[in-house]
Order: structure tokens, then sequence, then C-alpha cells
């Protein structure tokens, strides 16, 4: 696939013929999407359509119209905060348990901050002002969609206490952890680079730390991969940040009768 490639046209209500019918297919793995009532989801469904979401593909522009909304089924997003200079710290993390551009919801067009996939998967575009007049009927989306809201305050609040008074090596520790929890996975696609970018500091800072993880068996770094091997040690490693945000989250979103997760309402 092509970065970003879509597999249909957009804009009408009826899917195109070469589209795939996702009103009649299984259930999306979108944690969202999977546990909205037959009515609200097709409503949706006819519009969805499925996208490549490569590393980095940029889903909106700081102060743009949110146009789309990514539903992602695998995958990571990063909302990151920019300053004038080009400089940006990351304070929120979505998986498979959300989509990006809430504000668009929220009767807020636009955001401030720049979101973009920090980890390559899949998952399904629509345009933003469909969800928002199935969000405002007040059903069962807009329930699961001010959990999910819930959720992303947890993080983003947290991640400013983390960032003022925590040390680097905690930060990464529950950086890397809270990135494989929302991947559920325990491989991570990403350079020391972008680990740096993402907790504002410099790669020096970020190469030691990751070192000493690394000679202490807690990770395995190679060609821009990272394998998180003694989780139980990492979570020692991190700073109490991790255990206070991954809490909501296991309080708000348990396994159900078929073994996948959902939102508790």
């Amino acid at each position: 696939m092509s970065n970003g490639q879509v597999f249909a046209p957009l804009g009408s209500s009826r899917a195109p013929s070469n589209s795939l019918n996702l009103v009649d297919s299984p259930r999306p793995r979108n944690i969202i999407l999977s546990q909205l009532p037959a009515d609200e989801y097709a409503a949706l469904a006819k519009h969805l359509m499925p996208v490549d979401l490569p590393l980095e593909k940029q889903l909106s522009e700081p102060n743009q119209p949110i146009e789309f909304l990514y539903f992602v089924n695998t995958g990571l997003i990063s909302t990151d905060a920019i300053t004038e200079k080009g400089e940006q710290v990351e304070v929120g993390l979505i998986g498979r348990e959300g989509f990006s551009g809430l504000p668009a919801l929220l009767d807020q067009p636009q955001m401030s901050h720049s979101v973009i996939m920090q980890g390559s998967g899949e998952g399904l575009r629509i345009r933003s002002s469909l969800v928002r007049a199935e969000f405002l009927k007040g059903g069962m989306l807009q329930r699961i969609v001010h959990a999910f809201a819930y959720l992303q305050l947890v993080q983003i609040t947290q991640s400013v206490l983390c960032n003022r008074m925590h040390e680097v090596d905690a930060r990464l520790a529950r950086w890397l952890l809270s990135s494989a929890d929302r991947m559920e996975s325990e491989t991570l696609h990403l350079t020391q680079e972008f680990l740096a970018q993402m907790l504002g500091v410099q790669r020096s800072t970020v190469t030691v730390a990751a070192g000493e993880m690394q000679r202490n068996g807690m990770i395995g770094y190679s060609r821009g991969r990272i394998h998180i091997l003694d989780r139980p040690g990492l979570i020692g490693k991190a700073c109490e940040c991790y255990g206070i945000v991954n809490e909501s989250y296991n309080r708000i979103l348990k396994k159900n009768e078929d073994g996948d997760l959902s939102y508790i309402l």
C-alpha cells in the first residue's frame, strides 16, 4: 500500500461498488466501532473507508480544520504539543481504543496540537461532520466518546506533571510501557531520535537512558526496533505516572464475554 492510501473515494453516502461493504462485514478491531449498537454502527459504516496508516503520517495539523477522523484498528497515534520553533513533546497516545480528531465532535473544528502516526498500522477514515451528527444524537457513541475523552484527559494532565517532575529514565520507561500497551505489542518500531523528540530531550540523553535499560536486560534495541524483554523490571523503572494512567485504563476498559476489550459504561 502507498502511504495513506484510501481504498474507496469519499463523499458519497453509498459505498462504491469497488469498496468494502463494511455494514455487512465483521466489525473492525477498533474498540469504539466494535461496541456500537447495530443501528449506530450502520449509520457510520457506509461512510468508513479503510486506510493504511504508515509511520509519521500526519492525521491533523495544528490550527487547521479537522476534516477527517481516523479510527485505529492497529497502530499508534501520537498527540504532540509544538512550540513556534518546531520543538515538540508528546502529550497523548491513542491505540485501537480510540480515534484522532476528538475536538471535532466537541464543537471545536480545529486543535492546537499535531497528530501523527507514531506506530504504523491501519484503520478507518471518515468525515468528522458525519461522526459529529451521530454523536449529537446522544446514543451509545456519545457515551463511549465521553469515556475515551476522559482517558485522554488523564493522559494529558499526567504528562504535564511527568515532564516537569520526573527524570528522563523513568519517563522513558513509562513511555515505552504506555506505547506497548496501546499497540498491544512488546515490539516498537522507533529510532532514538524519535524517542528524544517525543520526550523533549536531547538524543544523547535518550541514548544513555536506553543503553542502561539494554544492559540491564529490560529492552533490546536494534535497527530502529525496541523489544521489551523484562516488563516487570521496566515497570519498576517507570515513574508513578504509568501506574496512575494505567489504573484508569484498566478501570474503564475491560475484557468482555468474547475476551476482547470494551468500554465499561
